[in-house]
């Protein structure tokens, strides 16, 4: 399955509901990827420089990418997983916040991750 990684100027980018922080890496589905790459914002991405592909082959070991995810990194400390997650939801809020914005649709600084991802699906309806 590819990993896309985001190193551009915001701090998170939105690629059809498939969120990528700031020099996160994120592990997409062969069929997620697909759809997203034929989007003009992506494609922009990657010509800039500013998103990067990684192909995984699929005959790899699907233990060696479970050992590197979350059991690894608790092994080591339990603060960092919770830094991580509290960058990782930041950056999907700054990601939701910045398509409403794009989209022209108002909310307010106080808002939820959650109500805010409901008024861009509706927004997008």
């Amino acid at each position: 399955m590819p990993k896309i990684t985001y190193s551009g100027s915001q701090a998170a980018f939105s690629f059809d509901g498939i969120q990528v922080g700031k020099g996160q890496t994120v592990e997409v589905s062969t069929e997620d990827f697909t759809r997203i790459s034929k989007g003009k914002a992506f494609k922009s991405l990657v010509e800039k420089g500013d998103l990067e592909i990684q192909e995984i082959p699929d005959d790899e070991p699907k233990t060696a990418g479970k050992t590197g995810g979350r059991g690894g990194k608790g092994g080591k400390s339990n603060d960092g997983a919770g830094d991580q997650q509290k960058a990782t939801d930041e950056a999907a809020l700054a990601a939701v916040k910045a398509e409403l914005t794009a989209l022209e649709v108002t909310f307010s600084d106080d808002e939820t991750l959650e109500q805010l991802q409901a008024k861009l699906a509706q927004a997008k309806e």
